[in-house]
């Protein structure tokens, strides 16, 4: 049995471990057939629609054949309906710094200095263009499994961003401006092995964003958890644990989703209780936006196999509304929120 190796720790402001440098935004090649990484946003526009997307690259990039890259983006409407871009491209069209980010592949880029970025996405007359801007400090965190040559990256430069932009077709476009959230991950490991499921998440109330991750490995790795959870006010990080102990996710009201089967809870309650501080936060789902086969690009033997034998990874992603509590600094506030969260599962 393998172990992870995962520090945990509790603070008030970002430890230094945690600072969030250019570089680690940038470009982290592997001579890994494992590798994966990608640039990632989302956001919540002031009438309900939905936008989020990303770059990505996953495999040896000695092998240039085996590499895969390319861009995804959609535009959820209030009235359900969907836009959306997707385009795989050779490796020879990836262009990316390893110091900052500046990634490019095609037309498309993503490239920014931790406060403000700029993406642009396109495919066949359907162009996405958004202006990334924050003043909070996010975090990077990682785990390693088995050793430290094994190892999954998650940067978070913006917590909360203010994001403006438009989605256009070769009929229409629409303006874009809301609330968000940019991440950025890298990973060397076989994600079918090691981890089972997870939940991930960003809520927003007026004042508060609450970012979160609920990792369960599988009992290859001792089905252990990692699950880091930070709290922002309007201008900084105000909490920050990785403890185990310290916080909790519970789920009910659990139904078979109808397309893949997954059990989906249409409540998810967020329990923090430290030494002046606590956080309870109970949301409600609103809407299943996106449901991802991880196996899509597969052949469809190995995609047979891998379902049959080993596993059925889907990506199933959720519009929540609800309502907390926090008690910080001796205060008791309120809070309504929305969230844009995930259920990663693999077995």
């Amino acid at each position: 049995m393998g172990r992870v190796i995962y520090e945990e720790q509790t603070s008030t402001q970002v430890p230094e471990s945690m600072v969030v440098h250019p570089s680690d935004d940038a470009w982290h090649p592997l001579r890994d057939r494992y590798y994966i990484e990608w640039w990632y946003f989302d956001l919540v526009a002031k009438d309900g629609s939905i936008v989020r997307g990303q770059l990505f690259v996953a495999g040896d990039v000695s092998r240039p054949n085996r590499v895969n890259t390319g861009v995804r983006a959609s535009y959820l409407k209030t009235d359900g309906t969907e836009i959306r871009i997707e385009k795989r491209m050779p490796f020879s069209s990836f262009r990316a710094s390893t110091e900052v980010c500046d990634v490019q592949i095609g037309n498309s880029f993503i490239r920014g200095d931790l406060s403000h970025y700029e993406v642009h996405i396109e495919d066949q007359g359907r162009v996405l263009d958004l202006q990334l801007d924050s003043r909070v400090k996010g975090i990077t965190s990682h785990a390693c499994f088995g050793d430290k040559s094994r190892y999954m990256y998650w940067v978070v430069p913006q917590p909360r961003c203010q994001a403006k932009g438009t989605f256009s077709t070769e009929g229409q476009t629409h303006t874009i401006e809301g609330v968000g959230y940019r991440d950025h991950n890298w990973l060397n490991i076989a994600p079918l092995d090691l981890l089972s499921h997870w939940d991930w998440g960003a809520i927003y109330a007026e004042e508060f964003t609450v970012i979160f991750a609920d990792i369960m490995t599988t009992k290859r790795m001792g089905e252990a958890e990692i699950k880091p959870i930070m709290v922002y006010d309007s201008e900084k990080l105000i909490y920050l644990t990785t403890a185990r102990q310290k916080w909790n996710l519970a789920k009910s009201d659990i139904s078979p989703d109808p397309v893949t089967r997954v059990g989906i809870a249409h409540r998810n309650h967020i329990r923090i209780q430290d030494d002046g501080f606590s956080l309870e936060i109970d949301l409600q789902l609103q809407k299943v936006f996106q449901r991802i086969d991880l196996l899509a690009d597969f052949n469809p033997l190995m995609r047979f196999l891998i379902r049959t034998f080993k596993a059925k990874p889907t990506i199933t992603s959720f519009f929540s509304v609800g309502s907390g509590k926090l008690l910080y600094s001796g205060q008791q506030r309120t809070m309504s929120c929305r969230a844009v969260h995930e259920l990663v599962k693999n077995h």
